[in-house]
């Protein structure tokens, strides 16, 4: 593969299911929680994206990029009939998977990023994203919850060599 992105998430994916054992699925990010229908079979699950991305110009066209790498965290807070929280014990091993997950990350580097460095961490209010559920479709619970941990994502991009012809460039003649 040639993209960063699909590169560095195969590394994150390996890194935190080496480094973060209490995870139990990685997925790059496709908006699974706000368009699902039923619920992971497996918790906690990470979702993974690179967002929020700004380009600068180096010199010969190479580019500086900031951003962010974006980790859902998403925990189930019912057991399996919806209606039942989960223990208190379950649901503080959800913050012990978070830990894993940020010791495995803050500082990596595959080589072509700078080290990660956490900026920012949020939990989403799932409030509103269930009530416009419930008023466009019937018996969809909210059965989770999710923690956003955002990371400062840095590097440099640097253009693909131009092909180069295969006809040999002529001696220079200097003659006066």
């Amino acid at each position: 593969m040639d993209s960063l992105f699909s590169n560095l998430f195969l590394s994150l994916e390996t890194l935190i299911e080496e480094k973060a054992p209490l995870i139990k699925g990685v997925y790059p990010e496709l908006s699974q929680t706000e368009n699902y229908n039923g619920t992971p079979s497996q918790w906690p699950c990470l979702f993974i994206d690179f967002t929020n991305l700004a380009y600068a110009e180096l010199t010969g066209y190479a580019q500086a990029v900031s951003g962010e790498l974006q980790c859902r965290l998403v925990t189930q807070i019912t057991v399996a009939d919806g209606i039942t929280f989960l223990d208190t014990p379950t649901a503080l091993a959800c913050y012990e998977a978070e830990l894993q997950m940020h010791r495995a990350l803050q500082g990596w580097t595959n080589g072509a990023i700078a080290p990660l460095t956490r900026i920012k961490t949020i939990t989403e209010d799932r409030g509103d994203a269930f009530r416009i559920r419930a008023l466009t479709t019937v018996d969809k619970h909210d059965a989770f919850r999710v923690r956003v941990l955002t990371y400062s994502l840095n590097f440099n991009e640097y253009p693909v060599p131009a092909a180069t012809s295969e006809i040999p460039t002529p001696p220079l003649d200097m003659r006066p």
